[in-house]
């Protein structure tokens, strides 16, 4: 992405951190998705079929686009957020250095990172982010996810561990008060961080229900695509 590009995502909308802070309502570690999501060092597309050829590690741009939630993938009412670009892979290194600032973790082993936002359409004011950040060995995706957890805890003394059901080697999911004047009184903020094999995903949801219904779906849309990617198939066929 140019920095002409740049200006023009936060003419359109705002950039994801203005948005965060505007509504009050992001959870910890919202900057890592901010900071992916609007760095230059997007990977460009891959060869066809490259996206299922490499396995349980996920090391090639088009399977982290193709691990992300799809457009198409979405549940009735969500669409592709104002001013956001389609699932996004991030290089190497631009990862890399962002995982280290924003979790104060070595992040060894980082392969490639990846960032879409979504909205729903009755409410724009709700978006969710999905950060993904994949690993050449599950025993370097472990401490990732650990660093992500300790983050989110530490990061903000409003938010509180939740219990939710993941598809997951590793999860934890949080949720805050959705601080905004306009938030009704049974909406939270909520996250989850999970690990599926190589693979550490953060989802951040602005507006979420008392039962976390909402979060628990895309967790479980999250989740199955890594596992799809992992196995060699499409997750939108």
């Amino acid at each position: 992405m140019s920095a002409d590009d740049l200006r023009g995502e936060e003419r359109n909308g705002g950039t994801v951190m203005d948005k965060l802070k505007q509504y009050g309502r992001n959870l910890a570690l919202a900057g890592t998705a901010a900071a992916l999501a609007l760095g230059t060092g997007a990977c460009s597309s891959g060869s066809a079929g490259a996206a299922f050829s490499a396995g349980v590690v996920l090391s090639e741009p088009d399977q982290v686009r193709d691990a992300l939630p799809s457009p198409t993938s979405l549940p009735p009412g969500w669409r592709l957020a104002s001013g956001a670009k389609p699932p996004k892979a991030i290089e190497q290194a631009e990862a890399s250095s962002t995982c280290r600032k924003k979790l104060s973790s070595s992040c060894s082993g980082l392969r490639l990172g990846g960032t879409v936002r979504y909205e729903l359409a009755s409410n724009t004011d709700n978006d969710i982010r999905f950060t993904m950040l994949t690993f050449d060995t599950a025993e370097n995706a472990g401490p990732a996810f650990e660093a992500m957890v300790t983050s989110l805890e530490k990061g903000n003394s409003k938010a509180h561990r939740i219990t939710l059901k993941a598809a997951a080697e590793q999860s934890q999911g949080f949720e805050q008060p959705a601080d905004s004047s306009d938030s009704a009184g049974d909406v939270v903020a909520s996250a989850m961080a999970l690990r599926v094999g190589t693979v550490v995903v953060l989802i951040e949801l602005d507006e979420d229900e008392r039962d976390h219904k909402t979060l628990q779906q895309f967790t479980a849309l999250q989740a199955e695509r890594i596992r799809r990617v992992q196995q060699g198939t499409n997750p939108d066929a």
